[in-house]
């Protein structure tokens, strides 16, 4: 038997944030990139008609990520070709301190809604194993679609894993992370006020964050993408389309833009604890209020995909209007002081 620890993330949105924060959140060394990373945020409109939201920040598939220097990547290919035995081989990689990220279809998952109802890709990550009961011990969007842990029996995963349906590239891959405890020669990551404060300058100003990294991408071929303030309007003619039938949206959306004002109190927070800034009250009293005013409107849209009444709808968009002048005017306050200050 053992168990890798892990902890409850800073942020749990989805699985390319949780996972891999629910590894290094409790680690105070890697506080200051944390706290130095997911500012932004980017809505997508895709072909599909699927409205996503999220944080934009480069995970440690896109660029070298301090904390997860040791890590890889495997196809499933190649695991299900070369090792006969997958319960061993989790085992070994758990023995050798990695904690597996990988997929499975969730027909076969007990603990998921979709157990024996319909075929689902998704992923999971197992941090422990325990041979007298012969289970392992995973985290997860389980029950009510939530970050939470259970358990799952060897053979379970084993069949839910050979037998997973890919209908994306992603799902192809099976990731070993495993904690790196130095970032540069035994240096730690340094926090650094002017990088927050232009990333709080690009959030401000909707800039479009493919252009810091054109190395991997070609900006414009992002245009159905939305950045920072901005995502408020385009939400808002999205909630608008909801009511005449003519568009849905996942309440995940709703969800991360609460798990972003709740992350950016967290970064605030941090950032006078360690002393690297004072912010204006005022400004701080507001994000306090943004962040209550999202999860209002994530209730509220709960609500109607329940009741299914306009009227929660069309509150919502006055909430949302209401929120997005209030934090608008928060960052206009904040970056007034940075220039003064001669930060920005």
């Amino acid at each position: 038997m053992k168990t890798l620890s892990i902890c409850e993330p800073l942020i749990s949105n989805y699985p390319q944030h949780a996972f891999y924060l629910s590894i290094i959140s409790d680690n105070k060394d890697c506080h200051p990139w944390i706290f130095s990373n997911y500012t932004n945020l980017f809505l997508s409109d895709w072909k599909n008609d699927e409205v996503f939201l999220d944080f934009y920040v480069q995970t440690p598939e896109h660029h070298f990520n301090p904390w997860f220097k040791d890590s890889q990547r495997i196809h499933r290919d190649l695991i299900i070709g070369s090792i006969p035995n997958i319960v061993s081989f989790i085992k070994n990689q758990i023995d050798l301190g990695y904690y597996v990220w990988t997929h499975v279809d969730e027909y076969f998952i007990p603990a998921t809604p979709s157990y024996q109802t319909r075929r689902f890709a998704h992923a999971i990550l197992i941090y422990g194993y325990d041979d007298i009961n012969e289970k392992f011990q995973v985290a997860g969007f389980f029950k009510l679609r939530s970050y939470s842990h259970t358990t799952i029996s060897y053979e379970n995963l084993k069949t839910a894993f050979e037998n997973c349906i890919i209908y994306d590239d992603y799902l192809n891959y099976t990731h070993l992370l495993k904690i790196n405890p130095e970032y540069h020669n035994g240096s730690i990551y340094q926090f650094d006020i002017t990088y927050f404060t232009e990333c709080i300058n690009n959030y401000y100003t909707s800039f479009n964050e493919t252009k810091n990294f054109k190395s991997f991408y070609t900006p414009k071929l992002y245009s159905d993408r939305t950045f920072g303030i901005d995502i408020y309007n385009k939400l808002i003619a999205y909630l608008e389309l909801m009511i005449v039938k003519k568009r849905t949206i996942d309440r995940r959306v709703l969800f991360t833009l609460k798990e972003h004002k709740k992350f950016m109190n967290k970064k605030i927070n941090y950032i006078e604890h360690e002393g690297h800034y004072q912010f204006p009250t005022l400004f701080k009293d507001n994000y306090v209020q943004i962040e209550q005013e999202t999860t209002i409107a994530l209730n509220q849209f709960l609500k109607y995909s329940i009741t299914h009444v306009e009227e929660n709808i069309t509150k919502l968009i006055e909430r949302l209007s209401s929120i997005y002048d209030l934090e608008k005017e928060s960052l206009e306050l904040l970056i007034t002081k940075f220039n003064k200050q001669g930060i920005l």
